[in-house]
């Protein structure tokens, strides 16, 4: 009887942080003021007070927001310091890949990229662009699975001076939800606009803190999710 041999092919070894740091280097630079809503009395007199920090404040915009995190059985996104989202809109579904890096107070700071398709794919076959090398590179041969899902109601304000947007305020309803349990909880972000200056973002931090008395929260939705899971 001939014995056949069989050859293993070893899988891509996990990347940890410290060897995955700087691999979004070149993608947007998001940064954004992230405070917990101790009650729903806090969270509806933001939604309607008319003035915050010395700025104005737009009507509402409600949106809900539906969003899937993805990672292999491994963890390997995780493990190598990145999140990855899966985000269904109108137009198109939304891949993102999101540095976690720790928070200074309220302030955070992360690199962000993503790409965008019609129809739900594997990353073999997502649009060529930086989030598709970077996602492969990570998890080797292992297939992307569903992580946890976060369903949000959106409420958007933005924050204007003389009539010109310089941040977008969100409050966001958030439920974690997994196989086992769901979990609600409510957030406040403030996202600094483009053309806008850092000092502007301190100003309304520090005002959400020593006027509404906010506490800021260090940890993205994503990480609190994490927590909440037991994973962190």
């Amino acid at each position: 009887m001939n014995d056949k041999v069989l050859t293993m092919v070893n899988p891509a070894p996990i990347l940890l942080r410290g060897e995955a740091k700087g691999l979004l280097r070149g993608a947007p630079m998001v940064i954004e003021a992230k405070f917990t809503v101790p009650d729903p009395s806090v969270y509806w007199r933001l939604q309607t007070t008319d003035h915050l920090a010395g700025y104005s404040l737009s009507t509402t915009q409600v949106k809900p927001v539906w969003d899937t995190y993805l990672d292999t059985k491994s963890q390997r996104i995780l493990a190598a310091g990145y999140s990855c989202r899966r985000r269904v809109t109108r137009e198109a579904i939304v891949i993102t890949l999101k540095s976690l890096v720790g928070a200074m107070g309220a302030i955070h700071r992360r690199r962000i990229d993503e790409l965008s398709m019609a129809t739900s794919r594997p990353p073999v076959d997502w649009p060529d662009s930086p989030v598709r090398d970077l996602v492969l590179q990570l998890i080797g041969q292992e297939p992307l699975l569903t992580f946890f899902e976060l369903r949000q109601t959106r409420v958007i304000r933005k924050l204007k001076e003389d009539d010109q947007p310089v941040a977008e305020l969100s409050l966001d309803s958030v439920s974690l939800v997994t196989a086992e349990t769901e979990k609600v909880y409510l957030v406040l972000e403030v996202k600094l606009l483009p053309q806008t200056a850092e000092g502007t973002l301190m100003t309304i931090a520090c005002y959400l803190q020593d006027v509404w008395h906010l506490k800021p929260e260090p940890l993205s939705k994503f990480e609190r999710a994490l927590v909440l899971l037991d994973v962190l």
